[in-house]
């Protein structure tokens, strides 16, 4: 009986951990995005496809499933928005349409036994949970890895917390709604086996992580080659970083034809090749990726440097970063992407000398992140799919009030320069900052990680509340034209 109290009584609203009124201004802004903005295109075809996986599979045919997809778009049989002309194909690898399956049964069990109504839009808010139930996983996870790495365990609880009430939680798992938070926790989980230099099963996480998103693959070998320098081992640890991903695609490629076709439609509307060389030098005889050469040269560092095993964690976090940042800084990508660099930006923020700065370089790429994204993918249909747009079409004047503040940027000629720019030099003031930090630090810490922090909860609010930037225009727009 005086356990339980004691338990209860931990579980103050405020203390030297987070508490109870942390934690509900982050469900708060949750819920609020929630119910106004749902991008829901993109869910809702996965969640139709993976629907269908589980019809393939229950009739003993799981080998035409990206065929089955493509004749049912070409057929119109999606309840989804239009893509226009683009043609309707499952393009992720198998892997996240599995996940999505398992996640689904219930419900599609549920649709056999009952038909339930509007089973569409039911399968899209059931997957539409499974990122925020992920997004709780990926907490304790990341917990986890900062208290293996972070000597304080308040600091740690700390860290986990800073994961947790960033805004780009809310923003690409709640108001995008897409499934990146699936690759991240297979990177926390990665990074964990990392640091217990069990590097078979991180190689095999990121493996599984590049199905979801290609980028992980090149946290893989920068890390690699700063714990491993013999080179039989290197060509292993890669081969198996590569296999899980190179075995689900040849396997597809032998089993389902409709894989190939699948295949072509992508190379010929949105083919990662180019997001790579989007940005070139120009050679005499050819034209350089410059993507491809920095991180040639991150790579390249990688393996030269030799850091004390005290500093590896650090070091480990800094080439994870960088490469992950060049990827950002030179290639095209999509907003949600951005989510698989905050583990990183956490720990970073958490190495340096000056906490209160290293929040102020958080929120400042956060903030340049996030008006960047207003300014161009702030589209009327994140807000006009909501759950509040849906009880409310018919009181208030739509599409004109789904984003002001793009508005008034296109009437006084502001373009994405300013944001973008405050967003990449917040990536790499951090990167410089934590590096200098590094090699600054004073003879009796063992680590950065071990810095002296203390935590200011008014500075941490206002880094949650910057999300209210991107939540409130619209929002406040709207519900002030109502139709007479």
């Amino acid at each position: 009986m005086f356990k339980k109290k004691n338990v209860w009584r931990n579980l103050q609203y405020f203390g030297s951990t987070p508490g109870l009124a942390d934690i509900f201004i982050v469900v708060i802004l949750a819920v609020i995005a929630f119910l106004f903005f749902d991008q829901w295109y993109d869910m809702a075809y996965i969640s139709q496809f993976s629907s269908d996986l589980l019809d393939r599979l229950f009739a003993g045919n799981p080998f035409d499933f990206y065929g089955f997809v493509i004749t049912k778009g070409a057929a119109g049989q999606y309840i989804a928005p239009s893509l226009g002309d683009t043609q309707i194909a499952a393009a992720y690898n198998i892997l996240v349409y599995i996940v999505v399956a398992v996640w689904e049964l219930p419900v599609y069990i549920l649709n056999h036994i009952v038909p339930i109504h509007a089973y569409e839009i039911i399968l899209e808010l059931w997957g539409r949970m499974l990122g925020i139930l992920l997004i709780g996983a990926c907490f304790t996870q990341f917990t986890k890895l900062s208290e293996a790495i972070i000597s304080n365990k308040n600091k740690a609880k700390w860290a986990g917390y800073f994961f947790l009430s960033s805004p780009l939680i809310i923003y690409c798992v709640i108001i995008r709604n897409q499934l990146d938070i699936i690759p991240v926790l297979l990177i926390i989980l990665a990074l964990r086996q990392y640091f217990k230099k069990n590097f078979v099963a991180f190689c095999l996480l990121m493996s599984a992580a590049s199905c979801f998103k290609l980028m992980p693959f090149f946290i893989v070998v920068p890390l690699l080659f700063l714990a491993e320098k013999r080179i039989g081992k290197l060509v292993k640890y890669i081969a198996f970083s590569l296999f899980i991903y190179a075995a689900t695609n040849i396997l597809c490629y032998l089993a389902d034809p409709g894989y190939a076709l699948t295949q072509d439609i992508i190379m010929k509307d949105d083919s990662f090749s180019n997001y790579i060389f989007k940005t070139y030098i120009t050679g005499g005889t050819s034209n350089y990726s410059v993507f491809l050469l920095i991180y040639f040269l991150i790579c390249v560092i990688a393996y030269v440097v030799r850091p004390k095993e005290k500093d590896l964690p650090l070091y480990a976090i800094l080439f994870g970063f960088s490469s992950l940042s060049v990827f950002f800084l030179f290639v095209k990508w999509h907003p949600q992407w951005i989510l698989l660099l905050l583990p990183f930006i956490v720990l970073l923020v958490f190495s340096l000398a000056d906490f209160e700065f290293g929040i102020l370089l958080d929120m400042a790429l956060t903030l340049g992140f996030l008006l960047t994204s207003i300014l161009i993918h702030l589209t009327s249909n994140i807000f006009t799919y909501s759950i509040f747009y849906a009880i409310t079409n018919t009181q208030y004047e739509p599409l004109v009030n789904s984003n002001p503040i793009y508005i008034f940027c296109l009437e006084h000629d502001i373009t994405t320069i300013i944001p973008s720019t405050l967003f990449f030099a917040g990536i790499v003031s951090l990167l410089l900052v934590a590096f200098l930090n590094n090699r600054n630090k004073p003879p009796k810490i063992n680590s950065s990680f071990d810095n002296s922090f203390k935590i200011h909860r008014g500075l941490l609010y206002a880094r949650s509340a910057i999300i209210l930037i991107y939540l409130m225009p619209p929002i406040v727009s709207y519900i002030s034209h109502p139709i007479s």
